[in-house]
């Protein structure tokens, strides 16, 4: 019966294929998770919302949403739109992260 053989490279290639596809699998779950916990919220949020995203209490989200740049519907006070608020985070966790642990 013949051996195979395998090389050190093939073997190399075969265990980093492994795992690009274990990390592209953990990364598409967290996607999917993130993507749910995102829109499981309603596309106006309000100040408990908010309080909940954010993970923090009333006065930090008073301090957040009074600066110029949080969006904020301007006909109804106190909503703010979903996605917006989002994205607003992802440009500014440094600032978030300054606010929460002062």
């Amino acid at each position: 019966m013949p051996q195979t053989v395998i090389t050190f490279d093939e073997m190399t290639a075969t265990v980093f294929q492994e795992q690009m596809q274990k990390l592209f699998q953990e990364a598409y779950e967290k996607g999917v998770e993130d993507g749910m916990k995102k829109y499981s919220y309603p596309p106006v949020l309000n100040v408990d919302h908010l309080i909940q995203i954010l993970s923090v209490k009333r006065p930090t989200v008073s301090k957040i949403t009074a600066r110029p740049d949080f969006p904020k519907l301007t006909q109804i006070q106190a909503r703010y739109p979903r996605d917006e608020v989002f994205e607003w985070i992802k440009n500014n966790s440094s600032y978030i992260q300054e606010v929460t642990t002062a």
